[in-house]
């Protein structure tokens, strides 16, 4: 078994997934607009890219070796098509006329079987995607900014720069008898790209900090890459291999993390969301509602007979002082208060409590650990408590 079969085939697999870590986060977010359905286009061409070319390798079936050539036809399309719902402007006819073209042309030409149509059609692939990205990014450099939001410059920017990159790393895509690479690196480009993407979730990074990531990234990898090569006695070919390998692996964790860390911002903003969409007027089914988000699933609703085994007039000015409040507080208040909050936590399992009603008295306790790591969260959890507050005074106002 060739080591440059079992590189390629590594990089175009930690390229899919990649892919689909990028797409599910996508999907999360608004997969109806479209823009986000351009996006998904672009994404899907280049996983069936990824998923046809490593199973035309290893089965040398001609379904396969098909699908890739039709794949790879696709990409400068779904470039440009994404290029302009990001510029907010049709492009060019004539670079209309050349990605339309030239997706026909290599939707024909992927039924002409491998011995007929190599080495030119190679050839013809790699010019019309040089001259199709080429065009996509000068539409990109060459945009009006002042039309476009701060948001939609930062995105542009960002596929303007992974295609800085992709070009140039595409090319060893592209098996030549005079250039002898020991791995292609186009997945390499496609991890990049994902990475950058999926960063415009995290509104607070920069460029300059995504950047900087990458290169940080990169040099640690090259240098366990060398330090492998070295303890082993690697050739340059082998090394190549390792460090491409290597770069893969630490992009894919790297984006794997992202992904995550966006879902979990997801979760959280569900509060505010519950407090934007959900109903106002009614204060019990607003704290109904509120059980159903996920992170405060599960809290539970105390009233008065629910505390009657507690010294109800010390327990209602202790939450009208404080009216969140958390386990970690418990040592900062008297002794009876901190008693009765002790005994409130033990009892119901929780690691907060809330007012969110005087008339009646009513308590919310939930247990959210993860609260105490996430300053955010718990802000946000102080607003919904506000809200339910002013919800059930104004009720109360209106009986």
């Amino acid at each position: 078994m060739a080591p440059s079969l079992i590189a390629d085939s590594f990089v175009s697999l930690a390229a899919l997934g990649g892919l689909l870590i990028l797409i599910g986060a996508i999907r999360d977010f608004d997969a109806a607009s479209p823009l986000t359905r351009r996006f998904l286009f672009g994404l899907h061409v280049l996983s069936l890219l990824m998923v046809s070319r490593v199973l035309s390798w290893w089965t040398g079936l001609f379904i396969f070796e098909a699908a890739t050539v039709m794949a790879a036809g696709l990409v400068p399309l779904a470039t440009v098509i994404l290029a302009e719902g990001l510029l907010r402007r049709h492009a060019p006819k004539v670079t209309k006329w050349i990605v339309a073209g030239g997706a026909a042309t290599f939707i024909v030409l992927a039924l002409v079987p491998a011995i007929f149509a190599e080495p030119w059609r190679s050839v013809m692939l790699f010019a019309y995607q040089f001259v199709s990205f080429a065009l996509a990014a000068h539409m990109a450099v060459t945009r009006d900014r002042a039309s476009l939001s701060k948001a939609e410059n930062q995105a542009v920017d960002r596929v303007a720069l992974s295609l800085l990159l992709i070009l140039p790393l595409f090319v060893t895509d592209f098996r030549s008898p005079y250039i002898d690479m020991p791995v292609r690196l186009g997945g390499v480009a496609v991890l990049f790209l994902c990475w950058l993407l999926i960063s415009l979730g995290q509104r607070t990074v920069s460029h300059r900090d995504t950047l900087a990531s990458f290169v940080i990234l990169l040099s640690v990898a090259l240098v366990g890459a060398v330090a492998i090569g070295i303890e082993n006695g690697l050739g340059t070919a082998a090394l190549v291999r390792t460090a491409t390998v290597v770069v893969c692996a630490s992009l894919l964790g790297v984006i794997w993390k992202d992904g995550i860390t966006l879902r979990a911002e997801q979760r959280r903003q569900s509060l505010i969301r519950h407090l934007a969409e959900d109903r106002i007027d009614d204060p019990l089914g607003f704290l109904r509602e509120l059980q159903n988000h996920p992170l405060v699933e599960g809290a539970l609703q105390l009233g008065e007979p629910e505390l009657v085994d507690f010294d109800l007039p010390a327990l209602k000015a202790l939450f009208i002082d404080q009216p969140l409040l958390r386990t970690a507080q418990i040592q900062g208040l008297t002794e009876t208060d901190s008693e009765q909050l002790a005994w409130l936590l033990e009892k119901y399992e929780a690691t907060h409590v809330m007012l969110v009603s005087l008339h009646p008295f009513r308590l919310v306790a939930l247990n959210m650990p993860s609260v105490s790591a996430t300053p955010g969260a718990e802000t946000e959890l102080k607003v919904v408590q506000r809200m339910a507050l002013l919800i059930s005074q104004r009720s109360a106002g209106h009986d």
